[in-house]
């Protein structure tokens, strides 16, 4: 008999690996958790009327000034306080521009912006208090004709495990440049899509 640890979440809400014991050629479940797979849009980041460059490490956000660069945020979850476990992030835009660039993609369980937060706005060297932050993303941007894609993998580790916003179901993002990109047209839009596993909270 075969021991198998497949990675997972208790109905707890605590992570944990789910154990798989194989006789022969099947496998059988030790237990069964409860899990359940999400794959869902979060809001744009519309970038300001303006295609000035970007350096390394500048933030991709919708304004230039810190003080009003406005939250954006996914619901990942389907009930309150439940863990979930990010996997993956999808990257979408509709600007040419980023064809061949590195994107980071930070991910907090509380609004980044609050508190002044933010500390520098759209086209700014990155800067923002650690509150709530979980980990960073981070991909090559594919190129298509009308804009670009790229899959954003965890930069420590596989998979990222978390909680939402306490008593919610959000995470928020942002976005940084790893290498520069001249945008392709004013105001470009970049949307992420979340994909990953969701428990269930105690």
């Amino acid at each position: 008999m075969t021991d198998y640890l497949v990675p997972a979440f208790a109905s707890d809400g605590s992570s944990q690996s789910l154990l798989m014991k194989g006789r022969g050629g099947g496998r059988t479940p030790y237990h069964v958790l409860d899990v359940v797979h999400y794959n869902v849009l979060g809001d744009p980041t519309t970038r300001p009327a303006n295609t000035t460059a970007y350096l390394a490490g500048q933030s991709i956000s919708n304004n230039q000034t810190a003080g009003s660069v406005t939250a954006t945020s996914v619901s990942v979850s389907d009930e309150n306080d439940a863990p979930i476990d990010i996997m993956e992030i999808l990257l979408d835009t509709n600007d040419t521009g980023v064809i061949g660039t590195n994107i980071r993609l930070h991910v907090f369980n509380s609004d980044p912006t609050a508190n002044s937060g933010v500390g520098a706005g759209n086209g700014a060297t990155w800067s923002n208090k650690k509150a709530g932050w979980i980990g960073s993303f981070a991909g090559l941007m594919r190129g298509f004709s009308d804009g670009g894609k790229g899959v954003l993998v965890p930069e420590e580790g596989n998979v990222r495990i978390c909680n939402p916003s306490s008593g919610g179901k959000l995470l928020y993002y942002q976005l940084v440049t790893i290498t520069g990109f001249q945008p392709s047209a004013v105001s470009t839009v970049f949307t992420p899509r979340f994909k990953g596993l969701q428990g269930r909270a105690a």
